[in-house]
């Protein structure tokens, strides 16, 4: 089933947290898919490099050594479900808003995320977040679908992002909005140093940007 907007009422850039949700919810269980089609299964070597969604980025980690307590965080049920399927028995999912983390101040020595940031509404209140639940000397690490910085990059980005990826998202998923919204939000996702500055006003320290594939995607990491 599709979900549609009325264009005057929503920014697909910047929409709603409920139309965001109502997004995830829809795409749910195509969303592993379409991300390795469209992103010409690039999307599992940048996860190797570094909202749980599906699970994926977490499962990483999961995967290098044990953890003491593992979570994940994400508002949209479906997600979560999915994410069930693939992660660990004793890993906690939690379905709550990431502008208020459900967990204990410097619960955690490592928060991750992938794909996430470009819809969060308020990120100076979700690194806040972040700081507050890492342990000092935490760290921080933000996979994101950013735009190449060169000019070659650009132009050839430029198509894809704003023609294909939606076409054909839509197309698969049935779901022409979430795929408009996933185009439209990266397109107006600010530059990498942009949130690196952030982070730094949020109070984290050494923090590092790291561009993947010509700057499709971006790691950035900070320390509390």
């Amino acid at each position: 089933m599709e979900l549609t907007l009325a264009p005057s009422r929503d920014n697909l850039a910047s929409p709603a947290k409920e139309t965001i949700r109502e997004i995830f919810d829809a795409v749910a269980p195509r969303y592993d898919g379409i991300n390795r089609l469209l992103s010409f299964h690039l999307d599992e070597g940048w996860r190797s490099r570094a909202g749980v969604g599906t699970g994926k980025f977490l499962g990483q980690f999961l995967k290098k050594q044990t953890w003491r307590l593992a979570a994940g965080i994400d508002f949209s049920g479906p997600m979560l479900g999915r994410a069930r399927q693939s992660l660990p028995g004793d890993c906690r999912l939690v379905q709550a808003d990431i502008h208020d983390i459900p967990f204990e101040s410097e619960a955690f020595d490592l928060v991750v995320s992938s794909f996430t940031l470009r819809s969060v509404k308020d990120r100076p209140r979700f690194f806040k977040e972040v700081r507050r639940a890492l342990r000092p000397s935490g760290k921080a690490a933000f996979l994101c679908l950013t735009r190449p910085t060169s000019v070659l990059g650009r132009m050839l980005y430029a198509p894809y992002l704003k023609f294909y990826l939606p076409f054909i998202g839509g197309l698969i998923s049935e779901n022409r909005t979430a795929y408009q919204f996933l185009s439209q939000s990266i397109q107006n996702f600010p530059a990498p140093p942009e949130i690196g500055r952030e982070l730094e006003s949020a109070g984290f320290h050494t923090i590092q940007i790291r561009p993947l594939t010509f700057g499709i995607s971006t790691l950035i990491q900070a320390r509390k």
